[in-house]
């Protein structure tokens, strides 16, 4: 064994090396070594090392690879993965002795990637099934990477209960191994209320991750598209996709013709596919579906219609789009069509209490309204409706758009000679080049007729030869009719002559023919370059695009020889084009490359960017080596001269690139620090070197920090030592040290940190090895982080990632150390753990919101207003709290604190509600108005749980704000309002009145109306009344409905539901009575202007939604039921303003009842039928 040390690798660059290192592995193989040799060998550098960590994975030595595993080095753990036959020890890689043996001795990157090694490798059926059922539970999205990897059986037996977890990734994955996953995923839509929120947010991915299954269970795709396909977003399915259906399954293509066409597939493809026969077929199916009228035209249809003959064309177009002779129309679609599934019911609940808003002083500020007034002319601007006006061209082209081309050509032939304008000529030849389809025939024809034409203006002939340049192949035309088009071309600079009009596609038809029957015109090559184009546009052929690939290069390549370097750069710029459009292989010495390196040469900067487009191209890497290192100072750079020519890599350069570029080395320092770490070697210099410019950037600045880090790893088993030295070189290198020290973790040999202690390593340095460490080092790590200061936000951090029962203990710690650092820390826990939140952290937190002064922390401030991190458990006691502390605060957001407290009264401590309330009669300054929010003074009110309780509230509150809302009634009239309208809104109070605990509401707005009535006559302000009356009804409606069906009201799915609807028939029948004692009491008529309260009440105070919808039918049935006479007019009032609310199907039924009432029949065929 001795044989092999010590190891000198030899070679010229890091591939030999890299060779000669497997070398000696392969030969210390051979020679019989042991594995407990292995260990006993020393280790003298990083190569040692790894030397021993290969002959282990030869030798199949486990317990080596063990200990490598465990190892603080991420170099040693890597390379110990690369025994992949440790898959086979099944006593070791099982999920049970990894979680609960190896992983805890591993530390945080180790295991991150070992579990990245495990998905990769673990193949067996068995063994996937096992890590799945062990990480399911806690790690669902790693255990998922195992599923797709077990049996079929299995997969089908866990897809059900794993539905709402699944990304349209997931999806894909899963159905690629088992097809019927998608079927229970999409059954699962009609089922499952949380998948099918889920897929309706992503609903095209989700539907695109399932078209793996077409060629593994078509039927069932096919199923899939034919139910849930959304035909107004979802995009067709591809050409691929097109041709398999119809080859293998055209049975259901056939089955439902009409929708494949028009929504499925791609056109192209389904008419290539078919037969003529079958495309004239299916075009008049779908000239005959009135249903499609909205799509069928003929641009949509025309690869069908293209499939027959030219001279048959014409006629069948004819029939279809200008006769319609294709027999009986079909109204409706003759099956059912796809479509997505009802997305369930997100509009705000009829039973949810609206958000409390303030009530702000109103100001007018006359000097604003002038400002605005500047405006104001614009308020009666007319809008003009837009319509697209046909030119002439459009209208010719509408008249021979059915006709076929020897009509067209000799119809608008003999129009030529009666044409009075250029235009008019160009118009004809225009319709006449579309009709030629690209034939060649058609296409001479169309040149005989424009011989006879040569004379017109050259703009004209332009705009003809480019329209038939585009639609037809003209290159390939023959002998004589070329000539035609090139004697029609004259003047044009088609022989690259100066052009009288502009035609670019005429000169490009030239030097296309030319490039493939031989060599380019001096005379056309100049202009094709002057103006260049790598000639995509046009369809070639495979023959063709070499050919003219091969031309244009050459063409490229000549010019650029005896060019000035800028227009050189242009040439070769587009001579890269030209070989990436084309896809043409070039290879590392090819005349393409030796130019670029040239012209390097006598231009860096101009080259700069070839060599650019060279490199991310993956060309002459190597050959231009040096010319890159030059302008890509980056590690790729390096890491290429490593590989090729290390003698490249100068050390100033070096040196240099690493202390100016913002990007990290951490690859190619390794490399060096591994492979060209010997005695004449590279790595020994460039650490000299860099040391002394961390050294004079100190002296001159404070730059030296950015070379730390690769110095940290290059000064290997030095590290101690030189940190040593820097640190008794006095103040100069105090900031060289601070950052060698947060490097450390860079070091080879490790240097143990945990003993260091962060006074001597650093805390950054110890943070990043904390967040690193074992778990069975984590709990010692926390205790010793958060016992000191300085280090409490770090254990912290590591406390609230880790399962372990410190976190409690840390937070007490930091409270006492760092109050500002706990409630930092506190909120993101809270939102990071949601309700498994531990709420005893806000037992801990809690006193320092008092204690802590907030006033010139507006971070802090804004952070610990994020209510909606906090769990529902503690978030009304944590409103409360927060509230008191920020209202000291000047504009501190105290208010967003008191919103959510209004919608939180019922789980709120009545004492903290009381202070809330009398701190709100104080003003605290002239800018606050008083009484804001006068809504949460009226829910206080109505949670009175009994009459003693309820005089008690009034004594101490109620009294008092009523007697201030006097006082802003005699003061200030139009604020005073604002308030008024704020406390008859929130007299609907649903929190209260669907809660039994809370007899009293009642009470509450009888007291309310009795105050009104002292200032509000009844006669004066009778719609106010009937609004405040009607809130009273309600709550009746909602006490009567629990009472009578307590069953539904226990369940709060059923509430939402079916709860509506009882309490909407309640209380249209409670309305019904209350009309009827009014017209008794007072007079017919008065029904008009109850109906006008009752639309109103209902729009303001029931917000839109689904279930607003079903509490207006509801309420409207209740009215019929009970309502007698022309008292029933009032519903067909209400039915008139909602009938758009009301569900389709109720209203149906309720405009039904209504005509069978002869009372009120008239009325509803006036308002509601007509």
């Amino acid at each position: 064994m001795a044989s092999f040390t010590p190891i000198i690798l030899s070679g010229y660059n890091l591939g030999q090396r890299h060779r000669y290192f497997n070398s000696i592995v392969h030969e210390a193989k051979k020679s019989g070594v042991s594995g407990q040799e292995i260990e006993t060998l020393p280790e003298e550098s990083a190569v040692y090392r790894l030397f021993k960590i290969d002959l282990a994975i030869e030798l199949k030595h486990v317990d080596y690879i063990i200990h490598n595993l465990q190892d603080d080095d991420m170099l040693y753990v890597s390379r110990a993965l690369k025994a992949t036959w440790l898959i086979d020890q099944r006593d070791i890689i099982n999920p049970k002795y990894l979680e609960d043996v190896l992983f805890p001795e591993m530390i945080k990157p180790a295991v991150t990637k070992m579990k990245h090694w495990l998905y990769i490798n673990v193949r067996d059926p068995a063994m996937c099934e096992e890590f799945y059922q062990h990480y399911k539970d806690n790690t669902f999205e790693f255990a998922l990477k195992f599923l797709n990897r077990c049996s079929h059986q299995f997969i089908l037996e866990e897809a059900p209960k794993i539905l709402t977890k699944l990304s349209t990734q997931s999806l894909k994955v899963l159905c690629e191994k088992c097809p019927g996953v998608a079927k229970i995923y999409f059954d699962s839509l009609a089922t499952d209320e949380d998948v099918k929120t889920s897929y309706l947010k992503q609903e095209q991915s989700y539907y695109n991750s399932v078209k793996c299954v077409l060629k593994l269970d078509a039927d069932v795709f096919l199923d899939i598209t034919e139910r849930y396909f959304n035909m107004n977003r979802f995009s067709r399915l591809s050409p691929l996709a097109t041709d398999y259906i119809l080859r293998y399954h055209k049975t259901r293509f056939t089955n439902k013709l009409e929708l494949y066409v028009a929504y499925f597939l791609h056109i192209p493809t389904v008419a290539a596919r078919l037969s003529v026969e079958e495309c004239q077929e299916v075009v008049i199916k779908l000239a005959r579906a009135s249903y499609l009228q909205h799509w069928f035209q003929y641009k949509v249809v025309e690869p069908l219609i293209k499939r027959l003959r030219p001279d048959k064309r014409a006629a069948f177009k004819k029939l279809v789009f200008v006769e319609k002779d294709i027999g009986e129309r079909v109204a409706e679609w003759p099956y059912p069509t796809p479509e997505s599934p009802t997305p369930a019911d997100t509009d705000p609940h009829i039973f949810d209490d609206e958000d409390c808003m303030p009530v702000y002083e109103t100001h007018c500020d006359f000097r604003c309204m002038l400002k605005k007034r500047k405006c104001a002319r614009f308020e009666n601007c007319i809008v003009e409706s837009c319509v697209d006006v046909k030119t002439n061209l459009d209208r010719l082209f509408d008249e021979f758009r059915f006709i076929g081309f020897e009509r067209a050509l000799h119809d608008l032939g003999q129009r030529l000679g009666a044409a009075g304008s250029a235009d008019r000529r160009r118009d004809i030849f225009l319709v006449l080049v579309s009709k030629t389809g690209g034939r060649s025939d058609a296409v001479a024809a169309l040149l005989r007729l424009a011989a006879r034409h040569s004379n017109e203006p050259p703009h004209t002939r332009a705009s003809i030869l480019r329209s038939l340049v585009k639609r037809a192949d003209v290159w390939r035309l023959p002998a004589d009719v070329w000539q035609l088009f090139l004697d029609f071309g004259h003047g044009l600079g088609l022989d690259g002559a100066p052009s009288e009009a502009a035609c670019r596609e005429g000169l490009h038809c030239v030097v296309i023919r030319q490039l493939l029957t031989g060599a380019c015109e001096q005379a056309v090559r100049d202009a094709f370059l002057n103006d260049f184009s790598t000639l995509t546009e046009y369809s070639l052929k495979v023959d063709e695009r070499v050919r003219v690939a091969n031309g244009l290069q050459n063409l490229l390549a000549m010019d650029a020889v005896d060019l000035e370097s800028a227009k050189a750069a242009e040439r070769l710029h587009q001579l890269l084009d030209v070989i990436e459009i084309y896809h043409v292989r070039v290879e590392a010495v090819s005349p393409t490359v030796e130019a670029v390196k040239s012209l390097a040469l006598r231009d860096a900067n101009v080259a700069q960017s070839l060599l650019e487009r060279l490199y991310n191209a993956r060309i002459g890497r190597r050959e231009l080596l040096r010319e890159n290192l030059n302008i890509r100072r980056d590690q790729g750079a390096l890491m290429n001269a490593l590989r090729h020519d290390p003698h490249a890599l100068e050390l100033d350069k070096v040196v240099d690139i690493i202390a100016t570029e913002q990007a990290q080395f951490n690859e190619f320092i390794s490399k060096l620090v591994i492979y060209f770490n010997q005695k004449d070697d590279f790595t020994i210099q460039l650490r000299s070197v860099l040391k002394e410019k961390i050294v004079q950037q100190q002296i001159e600045s404070c730059k030296s920090v950015k070379l730390a880090r690769p110095l940290a790893s290059l000064l290997c088993e030095d590290f101690e030592k030189e940190l040593h030295e820097f640190d008794g070189a006095g103040k100069e290198s105090k900031n060289v040290a601070a950052a060698l020290r947060a490097c450390a973790v860079r070091a080879r040999p490790a240097v143990n940190l945990a003993e260091w202690g962060w006074r001597k390593a650093g805390v950054k340095a110890v943070a990043t090895r904390a967040k690193r460490c074992r778990e069975t080092e984590r709990a010692a790590f926390i205790r010793k982080l958060a016992a000191e200061k300085r280090t409490v936000r770090v254990a912290l951090a590591l406390c609230m990632r880790s399962a372990g029962g410190l976190l409690l203990d840390t937070f007490a710690l930091a409270a006492k150390l760092r109050p500002v650092v706990a409630m930092r820390a506190a909120l993101p826990y809270f939102r990071r753990r949601g309700a498994a939140a531990d709420t005893k952290v806000w037992d801990i937190v809690k006193p320092l919101l008092s204690t802590v002064d907030l006033t010139s922390r507006d971070r802090l401030r804004k952070l610990i207003r994020k209510t909606e991190w906090i769990p529902s458990d503690i978030k009304a006691d944590y409103c409360g709290t927060l509230y008191f502390v920020l209202k000291k605060i000047s504009r501190s957001g105290s208010n967003y604190v008191l919103r959510d407290l209004c919608m939180l009264l019922p789980e709120v401590k009545e004492e903290t509600i009381e202070n809330l309330l009398l701190s709100m009669f104080e003003k605290t300054s002239e800018d606050e108005p008083e009484l804001a929010y006068p809504a949460i003074f009226v829910r206080y009110l109505m949670l009175s749980r009994d009459h003693e309780d309820l005089e008690k509230r009034f004594s101490k509150v109620g009294d008092r704000f009523f007697e201030q809302l006097e006082r802003l009634r005699c003061e200030k009239e139009l604020n005073f309002q604002l308030r008024l309208d704020s406390i008859m809104k929130s007299l609907k109070y649903n929190a209260a009145f669907l809660d039994t605990k809370y007899p009293l509401c009642l009470s509450v707005i009888e007291r309310v109306l009795a105050w009104t009535q002292t200032f509000m006559p009844k006669e004066e302000y009778f719609e106010k009344y009937v609004c405040v009356h009607l809130t009273m009804l309600y709550f009746k409606a909602v006490r009567q409905s629990m009472k009578q069906m307590p069953e539904v009201f226990a369940d709060p799915k059923r509430t939402k539901s079916e709860g509506v609807e009882a309490v909407g028939f309640v209380f249209g029948k409670y309305i019904a009575k209350e009309v009827a004692e009014l017209v008794s009491t007072y007079f017919d008529s008065i029904i008009e202007l109850y109906m006008t309260a009752l639309v109103d009440y209902i729009s303001d105070n029931f917000t839109w939604g689904v279930s607003r919808a079903t509490f207006t039918g509801s309420l409207l049935k209740g009215m019929l039921a009970e309502a007698v006479g022309i008292q029933r007019r009032m519903a067909v009032c209400v039915l008139k303003d909602f009938r758009y609310d009301v569900k389709d199907v109720t209203r149906k039924e309720i405009e039904e009842l209504m005509v069978q009432d002869k009372s009120i029949e008239l009325f509803v065929c006036a308002e509601i039928l007509n």
